[in-house]
C-alpha cells in the first residue's frame, strides 16, 4: 500500500476526530493565517484606496520605506518609550508583589490582590482617555503642580503638545504601573515556592534580602523571562497610546514604525506601503522571537542542558 493510500486509509478510519477538529481549524486557517499571508502578498503591490490600484511592483515599496530619512528614527522613538516602560512592566510589579508576599495578614493580602486585579476591569482605551483628560492644559497634573508650587499658577505646561514633556508623560502613563496580571503571576510563582527552602534558608541564617535575590528571584526567573520576551514583542507592536494620545506629534517626537503603518493606511490610503511596514515589524519580531527562544531559557530549563 503506498504512503497516500495509507493516509486516506488512516483519515478514513478517524474521519470522526477529523470532523470535530475541521471548524476550528478552518477558523484558524481563515482567521490567523490568511490575513498575514495576505498582508505580504498586498506589500508587493501598489494598492491604494484607488479601485483601479493593486498592480505587483516588486520590492518598491520596501525600497521607499528604507530610503525615507525617518524611518529608522521611528525606531529610535519606539526604544525611549519601550525600554523604560519595558523595565518598569518587570520590575515594580516584582517589588509590589514581595511586599504583599510578606504582609503576615492574609485578608489583608487578599484585599491587596482584588485592587490590583480592578484596573483590568477597564478596557485600555479608556484609561488612556483618563491620562489625555489629566494631561490637559487645565487637567489634574498641572493643578496638582500648582498645589505644591512646583509651577506658577500662570503656568500650564501642555503635556501632550511639547516636544520636552510628551515623551515623560507617556512613560508616566499608568503610575504606579502595578495594575494588572503581572504582580499576581509574581505573587503565584512565590506562593508556590515549596517552604522547606525557606526553613533550610533559615538554618543557614540567610536574612530576606538573600531569600528574595538566592530564593525567589531565581525560581521565577520564567516569569521575569516571560514578561522580558513578550514585552519586547508588544513594544514592537504597540501604537495605541499615540492614536488615542498624541497622533503622533508634536513634530513626529511619538511615531513610531506601528503608528508609521496606521497613518500610511488610514491617512494616505497606501495600503500596499502600509502591508510593507507591517511585514517589516513581522520579521524583526519573528527574528527576535526565534532568538529569544533560542538563547533565553524558562524558569530552570537552563539547568537541564
Amino acid at each position: 500500500m503506498s504512503k497516500i493510500k495509507r493516509f486516506f486509509s488512516y483519515i478514513s478510519r478517524n474521519k470522526a476526530a477529523y470532523l470535530m477538529v475541521a471548524p476550528l481549524m478552518i477558523g484558524i486557517l481563515v482567521f490567523c493565517y490568511y490575513p498575514p499571508i495576505y498582508g505580504i502578498l498586498l506589500s508587493f503591490t501598489d494598492k491604494t484606496a484607488r479601485p483601479d490600484s493593486g498592480s505587483f511592483i516588486g520590492f518598491q515599496n520596501y525600497v521607499a520605506i528604507f530610503s525615507e530619512p525617518d524611518f529608522f528614527g521611528f525606531f529610535w522613538i519606539m526604544a525611549k518609550l519601550q525600554i523604560p516602560r519595558l523595565i518598569a512592566g518587570i520590575v515594580v510589579p516584582l517589588v509590589f508583589a514581595e511586599i504583599v508576599f510578606h504582609l503576615r495578614s492574609t485578608k489583608a493580602q487578599a484585599v491587596y490582590r482584588m485592587l490590583i486585579l480592578l484596573p483590568v476591569v477597564a478596557p485600555g482605551v479608556v484609561s488612556t482617555l483618563v491620562w489625555k483628560q489629566i494631561y490637559a492644559s487645565d487637567g489634574l497634573f498641572n493643578e496638582i503642580l500648582h498645589l505644591f508650587h512646583i509651577i506658577p499658577q500662570d503656568v500650564a505646561i501642555k503635556w501632550l503638545n511639547d516636544v520636552n514633556y510628551v515623551i515623560f508623560a507617556i512613560l508616566f502613563m499608568g503610575f504606579p504601573w502595578i495594575g494588572g496580571t503581572q504582580v499576581l503571576i509574581y505573587l503565584a510563582g512565590i506562593m508556590n515556592i515549596p517552604k522547606d527552602l525557606f526553613e533550610a534558608a533559615d538554618l543557614d541564617g540567610a536574612n530576606a534580602w538573600q531569600k528574595i535575590f538566592k530564593i525567589h528571584i531565581y525560581l521565577i526567573s520564567g516569569q521575569i523571562r516571560y514578561f522580558l520576551i513578550f514585552g519586547i514583542i508588544g513594544g514592537l507592536q504597540d501604537y495605541g497610546t499615540q492614536v488615542v494620545l498624541t497622533e503622533g506629534g508634536p513634530a513626529g517626537a511619538t511615531t513610531v514604525p506601528g503608528y508609521y503603518m496606521f497613518k500610511l493606511m488610514d491617512y494616505y490610503g497606501q495600503y500596499g506601503k502600509a502591508a510593507a511596514v507591517g511585514v517589516i515589524l513581522f520579521v524583526l519580531i519573528m527574528v527576535f522571537t526565534v532568538i529569544s527562544f533560542k538563547f533565553v531559557k524558562f524558569g530552570d530549563s537552563k539547568d537541564a542542558d
